[in-house]
């Protein structure tokens, strides 16, 4: 007993000694665990970890699309695979990715896969950072627009620098923000979105009234087939998305056109073919204001297009959708889905056929 106390008190002198020997050890030590840290998130070695064990929540995105990126990074697919990106319009608007693939399959007359890189509230510049991260390959990125997609202000997406909210770096994201914001990475590389899912992690599954660390099951569907607000609240959250939007839009469009166009660069660099499609959008978006809202949005997608040659795919027209397809101004239920199945198929199939 003697021995040990003694063995202690010499522990805990060496802790509080301020050699210099120690003093540098001691750093080495913390570097090498940071370092360690930074590997395990940016090689995807934490893909060990069954994701039912990482997420926080059943819809948690940021944490899913983070580990299909790893997953797509360790084990690149060897055959054709359409990408899906997008906000939650573009998450909504199929059933399942076997469904659509199987949609596309048929009309391509080849077996392909369907990978939805979607998350709510996708900014570009999160599209960009995920196609910086994608393996090389051969398939389509399939990229879901929306003017609510292109109000995203820089200052918005620099914290995408520091690995957070997707647990991912984007040299490319970085020169888009260069000049545009301040980025402050309090920690390099992955390290700064490494500490933040921790804590939220340990906010949302342990420091709780009721702690939880089960495994989760992630949810593809915020609305499964419903419920479908009335008409009078879908009018009204019309007016309100309008009036919370359009200043937005106008303030950062420029920068997030920008965006765009770098996604489509970078992703042909990849050897993807690339091609954008438009989010639904409920019939309750319209009116002379409305109208022109969209007018001014599809004019200055087109101009993106234009420059780069980039197909289209428009399949809002030829879906023939009714409000009670949605649930609200921007998510279809699965009526919905069943009649956007087809012509969005049909046209990613197009693309794929023809290149992009």
């Amino acid at each position: 007993m003697r021995e040990a106390g003694t063995r202690r008190r010499t522990l805990a002198r060496g802790l509080r000694s301020r050699s210099p020997l120690i003093l540098v050890a001691a750093a080495l030590l913390t570097v090498a665990t940071l370092a360690g840290l930074q590997w395990f998130v940016a090689s995807g070695a934490f893909t060990v970890i069954p994701e039912r064990l990482m997420l926080r929540i059943p819809n948690d995105d940021y944490v899913h699309v983070s580990y299909r990126i790893a997953e797509l990074k360790r084990t690149p697919p060897t055959t054709s695979v359409v990408y899906l990106f997008g906000g939650s319009g573009t998450m909504e608007m199929m059933r399942s990715e076997g469904v659509l693939a199987g949609a596309i399959s048929a009309d391509t007359g080849t077996s392909l896969r369907v990978v939805s890189l979607t998350a709510h509230a996708q900014s570009m510049g999160q599209t960009l950072a995920l196609i910086d991260n994608l393996p090389r390959g051969r398939g389509l990125l399939a990229i879901g627009l929306s003017p609510n997609r292109l109000i995203t202000a820089p200052d918005s997406d620099a914290s995408q620098v520091s690995a957070s909210p997707l647990a991912l770096t984007s040299p490319h994201l970085a020169t888009e923000l260069a000049g545009r914001t301040a980025l402050r990475q309090h920690l390099p590389g992955l390290l700064t979105g490494f500490f933040d899912f921790a804590l939220s992690y340990l906010n949302q599954r342990l420091f709780t009234r009721s702690p939880d660390l089960l495994p989760i099951t992630y949810a593809d569907h915020y609305y499964t087939d419903g419920p479908v607000a009335s008409l009078s609240a879908k009018k009204t959250g019309s007016a309100t998305e309008l009036a919370r939007e359009r200043p937005q839009y106008a303030a950062n469009v420029a920068y997030n056109l920008s965006v765009l166009a770098e996604t489509v660069r970078l992703g042909r660099e990849k050897g993807y073919a690339v091609t954008f499609f438009e989010q639904p959008l409920g019939p309750e978006a319209g009116g002379p204001a409305w109208d022109a809202y969209l007018a001014t949005y599809r004019t200055d997608v087109a101009g993106v297009m234009r420059r780069l040659g980039v197909p289209d795919i428009a399949t809002q027209p030829q879906a023939g959708l009714r409000s009670d397809d949605f649930a609200d101004l921007f998510h279809l239920v699965d009526s919905g889905r069943d009649k956007w199945t087809s012509p969005i198929a049909r046209g990613l199939a197009r693309v794929l056929t023809h290149g992009g």
